[in-house]
């Protein structure tokens, strides 16, 4: 009988374990730059631009954030353990050489501070290799131009985007319009806005959740009403003048 008892706790814990997923676990962000926007401000250079095939959107990072019922919390620095690339495999540093680089620094440094700031945080204990891997594949299962292009969306210098169209696209291969944010840079000079930055948000089993935390989604968006998705051209001879936009992230901070 007793042993019964016990069964049937454990059972129960169980259970209530696994309906609180979303409250007792980690949401990861996965945030992708597109580089016809970056570029515009910062001086981008082939030697940081890799093996890039300007058929994707170029990988920022995987960060994991504690979830909780109100609020998001970021987590970082949780391992000592210094990004050393001879451990990486040759299938990764191919992968990553065209999913994630610089763009206008170095690429070595960028990803140094990705592994140790947020990849050494990962609850599954990663390796390095590991990780840099998962990354990378990310990359290419959730290709960021490939799915706008799905719904009709390319880079376009003239064409003017809404927060509906974007979020429709995403909304298709996400299964809801809340996984998904993004940010934009604004040219202070003529006032226009560039999706620069995207970010999709996954629970613990890297399943689409949504991104809000004590905030709404469309608290993040800093895009005005609406905002362009540039073409990209790797020489830009004249760089417009960033102007800088209040920090909106409250957890999502790279």
């Amino acid at each position: 009988m007793k042993i019964t008892i016990i069964l049937l706790l454990y059972i129960v814990s169980q259970a209530y374990c696994q309906q609180n997923d979303e409250i007792l676990g980690y949401m990861y962000v996965f945030a992708q730059e597109w580089p016809g926007s970056i570029c515009k401000f910062q001086k981008c250079t082939k030697t940081y631009m890799g093996n890039y095939d300007n058929a994707r959107w170029n990988t920022h990072g995987l960060w994991p954030n504690t979830m909780l019922e109100t609020t998001c919390g970021m987590i970082f620095n949780c391992r000592d353990e210094d990004y050393d690339e001879d451990k990486l495999t040759v299938a990764t540093k191919t992968l990553i050489d065209v999913t994630w680089n610089g763009m206008y620094s170095d690429t070595f440094t960028f990803r140094k501070h990705e592994w140790e700031k947020h990849g050494t945080c990962h609850p599954d204990n990663l390796t390095q290799n590991g990780y840099m891997s998962r990354v990378g594949n990310l990359n290419n299962q959730y290709n960021y131009y490939k799915i706008l292009a799905s719904a009709g969306i390319y880079p376009d210098d003239d064409r003017q985007l809404t927060d509906a169209e974007v979020r429709a696209a995403f909304t298709k291969v996400l299964g809801i319009s809340t996984a998904m944010t993004y940010t934009c840079q604004k040219d202070s000079t003529t006032g226009k806005f560039y999706i620069a930055e995207l970010r999709t948000c996954f629970t613990q089993a890297m399943k689409p959740r949504t991104c809000d935390c004590s905030k709404p989604v469309g608290a993040f968006v800093t895009c005005g009403k609406s905002f362009y998705y540039p073409t990209f051209l790797l020489s830009v001879d004249e760089q417009i003048e960033l102007e800088e936009i209040s920090d909106l992230s409250n957890g999502f901070l790279e």
